[in-house]
């Protein structure tokens, strides 16, 4: 059976809405009209110029108003073009509608229904569209009468998702995300798509399923099903560096994204902002895109946290005060993991899903010798990971002297039980040949006191081996984690620290 769409153009007519009636009473419908809905098409004068609104001309009570005034919503889209029933794709069409049904699918007209019964109004309902809309409007209606999509192009379904977000139909939005997913370029636009939509669920749907899209949609990963690691987002960096500003900044305003660490978040956006702005006159526009608010400073390595004081793409006042935030924080409770909104000033020091658990690193120095303090944290969801996989977690990379080290925690088999292994493991180029001494400590609860308590202890010659550590950290950890009990586990982590001296 043709849509009214369909029919319109048969006759020679442009109009989506004009045969909505009788299209409707050709259908055997469980929901029958007890409402007629006034569709206003306002339309740009010829040559470009607006028809601009004027004092008689329907207003919302405020822009992004979910209210009803005399009876008349007006969509973003529309508002500020006046309505006139003369010019190009102008009108004023009556449809009959089910209001219980477009109450149940829209959260937009349950609203605008109850306010006007609340107002008894005697005149219809009233929703002015700009015409550039009509096509879409009736494409929801549609869909909210028998769930099908009418949209077939990448242009048709983007519009469809737009009036989906406008009059707040999840189920609508939904059908749209899943067809704009299907490929990689569509899907990426959904990052942008996301900082054009107003509805908040909207929003988080579309970044969910792009962001799903983007890290488990892998060639490899379909002819291996069993692979559990989910891709990096930054294996998708020559994908993602020609977007826009506002695609990157709904990635990277993320919480949980999985990246390797915050270190390769922030050599992205210095990257992006090289690319988009090579011009020493361009870097004070990248600097008014406040890019530093895109990163998590209290997950960068010192390194990364100097660099930053000296960028030419960051606001100077505004990085130079997380840079200090990101400081204090770690000295004061070095630990912390996971932080939420309430424990800083910006959720600019929230965590995100990071493949390799950051570290916090503590310089201490002696008259005979140096010592670093190494703490790093895994929360339940990597312990559990690990075990089910009998695999590891690698920390980010720090440096202790000119040497670059990393922490390994690994389950083992053994063949009676599990054990729970740390290492430290000298990375890049062996410098020297120093001689370290290790002592491996946990936070443990002991006697009602919870405290870090030395587990092992042992020394470490990076010119010799290639790690060193303990083989069964903690006796019984992995059964004790599996009922819920034992004396390591606090709020969900487990809070490790590794304390490293050297001579010198």
């Amino acid at each position: 059976m043709a849509s009214p769409e369909e029919k319109t153009e048969a006759d020679g007519k442009g109009n989506a809405l004009k045969g909505f009636n009788s299209f409707i009473k050709e259908r055997d419908l469980l929901y029958l009209p007890d409402h007629a809905l006034r569709v206003q098409i306002v339309s740009k004068r010829p040559h470009g110029e607006e028809r601009i609104a004027t004092e008689e001309s329907p207003k919302p009570e405020a822009e992004g108003s979910d209210n009803v005034r005399n009876g008349t919503y007006i969509s973003r889209r529309s508002r500020g073009v006046d309505f006139s029933t003369t010019g190009d794709g102008s009108g004023d069409e009556v449809i009959n509608v089910n209001s219980k049904l477009l109450s149940r699918k829209s959260d937009l007209f349950r609203k605008l229904f109850n306010e006007m019964k609340t107002a008894v109004l005697e005149e219809p309902l009233t929703i002015q569209i700009e015409a550039s809309e009509e096509k879409a409007f009736f494409g929801l209606l549609e869909f909210i009468y028998f769930s099908s999509l009418s949209a077939s192009s990448y242009e048709e379904i983007v519009d469809l998702l737009m009036i989906s977000d406008e009059f707040q139909v999840l189920s609508c939005a939904y059908k749209c995300i899943e067809q704009l997913v299907h490929t990689l370029n569509s899907a990426l636009s959904c990052f942008e798509l996301s900082h054009k939509a107003s509805w908040i669920q909207v929003k988080e749907l579309l970044l969910k399923e792009a962001i799903k899209y983007v890290t488990q949609t892998d060639p490899q990963r379909m002819m291996f099903p069993k692979l559990k690691e989910d891709r990096d987002i930054m294996s998708m960096k020559d994908e993602l560096l020609p977007l826009p500003f506002s695609g990157i900044e709904a990635i990277f305003r993320m919480d949980r994204i999985p990246v390797e660490s915050e270190d390769a978040v922030y050599d992205f956006i210095q990257y992006w902002a090289q690319t988009h702005y090579p011009k020493p006159e361009d870097h004070s526009a990248a600097k008014e895109l406040h890019l530093e608010r895109l990163i998590r400073f209290n997950y960068l390595t010192p390194q990364k946290l100097e660099e930053a004081l000296q960028s030419d793409f960051f606001h100077p006042e505004s990085a130079s005060m997380a840079v200090i935030e990101a400081l204090a924080l770690k000295a004061r409770d070095p630990c912390t993991r996971g932080l939420g909104p309430g424990w800083c000033s910006s959720n600019h020091l929230r965590e995100r899903r990071y493949k390799r658990p950051p570290v916090t690193v503590n310089r201490l120095w002696y008259p005979e010798f140096d010592r670093c303090e190494v703490y790093c944290s895994l929360t339940m969801s990597d312990l559990l990971d690990m075990f089910h996989s009998i695999g590891s977690r690698e920390s980010e990379d720090f440096q202790f002297g000119h040497q670059l080290f990393s922490l390994v925690a690994s389950c083992k088999v053994g063949t009676s039980e599990f054990s729970f292994e740390l290492c430290i493991t000298a990375k890049a180029e062996i410098l020297g040949k120093n001689v370290y001494a290790t002592r491996f400590l946990a936070m443990k609860e002991v006697d009602d006191l919870v405290d870090f308590v030395e587990m092992g202890t042992g020394t470490f010659m990076p010119s010799k081996e290639e790690k060193a550590g303990c083989d069964d950290l903690l006796p019984g950890f992995w059964p004790q984690l599996l009922t819920g009990t034992g004396p390591f586990i606090h709020g969900g982590i487990l809070l490790l620290c590794v304390e490293i001296t050297c001579r010198r």
